[in-house]
């Protein structure tokens, strides 16, 4: 696993990203991820503020950097698909 430059002119974003999905595959894109949705969750204590962030990031991770890698898409689909159900369990709950 050599650093390429010419990678990285073409597409610096996957070469910087290489050596993360290269050792934990591209599942590594749900640590940061998770971990603001936790940050979240902790400063204002409501599901339905990091659901959103959750909803949101897993939606465009899955559509934009995936687009080649349906398998992956569909378990970041899932995400999005969990984290909508909390946004509105959580809604529905705080209302009551």
């Amino acid at each position: 696993m050599a650093f390429n430059e010419t990678g990285l002119t073409n597409n610096p974003f996957n070469e910087f990203m290489s050596l993360f999905t290269d050792i934990l595959g591209y599942s590594f894109f749900l640590i940061p991820i998770g971990f603001i949705a936790i940050a979240l969750y902790i400063k204002t204590r409501t599901v339905a503020v990091s659901g959103v962030w959750l909803m949101a990031s897993t939606l465009m991770v899955g559509t934009a950097i995936f687009a080649e890698y349906p398998e992956m898409g569909f378990i970041y689909y899932l995400f999005t698909v969990i984290s909508f159900v909390g946004v509105i369990v959580s809604i529905y709950l705080e209302s009551r």
